[in-house]
């Protein structure tokens, strides 16, 4: 199922022709005609109409949501009231998929083979290939890194990104970010998988340009640096995640081009690996890295240090991050005023 936060932050399925269907008001018509007095209270328990709290039903909530789409499915536009049901596309507001302010992005630093060639012959000035970080790994000499975005700072399908006065490098990164379904704390890699309710797609935009921030506490993090969504599709709908396929484009022009295949290391250890002595809620989520052909990786450096800043993110220009089986993000970057 591909699910969706729309207008007055309500859960709503994505349907293939784009529409959306209110899931807690679905619930209510079919209990309804099941002859259920108060469907509406008994729907509120069974689909509830915020994300997080849906999420955390787990199996039981999406079969009772399957059951009410199947409803709708069948010709049923209207619930016990006569609200209605389904929106056609553009006629409410997507949301990011985002299930609560208190959700953690974790996000793994150069974890593509690719980009992580590409990074290092960028920062080298000769030519690093996939094989040579492979062996990197192998040796040990790669540990596993990475940072926190904040949730404030992220933004739904065609939200503008606002480009931040301090930066004249801004870069994107397309993502799938694995999100929690149940809580848990040292999670063996074998049963890590088990944990993850569904996907969505991050777009992890950076500032390039701040010396000294080794931490990327500030790169990483300022007002609409993570745009999110459109929607979260559940993990029995997407298979295998180290599989799915990955693009990024800039004013229709395609900038990033890869595959989930090229991860160095998967999300069973990430998760396993983050959860030592640290408990993860439903609703947390593991970005998983990016591939190659980001600007930092696609520009090389001057003798002086510099970057280009041709291939940047310019004020004006349209992002579409794309993920196999997830869909297209949209956001257009915009100057502050």
């Amino acid at each position: 199922m591909k699910l969706v936060v729309f207008g007055n932050n309500r859960l709503g399925a994505l349907l293939e022709d784009d529409s959306v269907v209110d899931l807690n008001l679905a619930r209510s018509a079919l209990l309804s005609k099941r002859g259920v007095k108060r469907p509406h209270v008994h729907a509120s328990v069974e689909v509830p109409a915020n994300l997080l709290a849906f999420i955390e039903k787990g199996a039981e909530g999406l079969k009772s949501a399957e059951e009410a789409l199947s409803l709708v499915h069948d010709g049923v536009t209207e619930g016990p009231k006569g609200e209605r049901l389904i929106f056609k596309a553009g006629e409410v507001k997507i949301r990011a998929p985002l299930p609560s302010l208190a959700s953690r992005l974790a996000m793994a630093g150069a974890n593509f083979y690719d980009h992580a060639a590409d990074v290092d012959s960028m920062m080298r000035g000769e030519k690093v290939t996939k094989e040579d970080i492979k062996r990197q790994v192998e040796e040990g000499k790669s540990p596993p890194w990475g940072f926190w975005k904040h949730p404030r700072n992220v933004v739904g399908p065609d939200e503008p990104i606002t480009y931040p006065v301090r930066t004249e490098r801004l870069d994107y990164e397309v993502e799938v970010a694995a999100i929690f379904g149940k809580k848990g704390k040292d999670i063996p890699e074998e049963e890590a998988m088990s944990y993850i309710y569904g996907y969505t797609i991050v777009n992890d935009v950076s500032c390039r340009d701040q010396p000294g921030d080794r931490g990327l506490f500030l790169a990483k993090n300022f007002d609409t640096s993570a745009p999110m969504g459109p929607c979260i599709v559940t993990a029995d709908e997407v298979g295998d995640p180290h599989r799915l396929r990955l693009k990024l484009k800039i004013d229709g022009r395609i900038r990033q081009n890869g595959s989930q295949r090229d991860m160095i290391r998967d999300y069973p250890f990430w998760i396993s690996f983050l959860t030592r002595d640290m408990t993860f809620y439903p609703g947390d989520m593991i970005c998983g890295g990016t591939c190659s052909g980001t600007a930092l990786d696609s520009t090389p450096r001057a003798p002086d240090g510099k970057t280009d800043p041709t291939l940047f993110l310019k004020p004006g220009q349209m992002i579409e991050a794309w993920v196999e089986r997830i869909g297209t993000l949209r956001n257009p970057v915009v100057v502050k005023v």
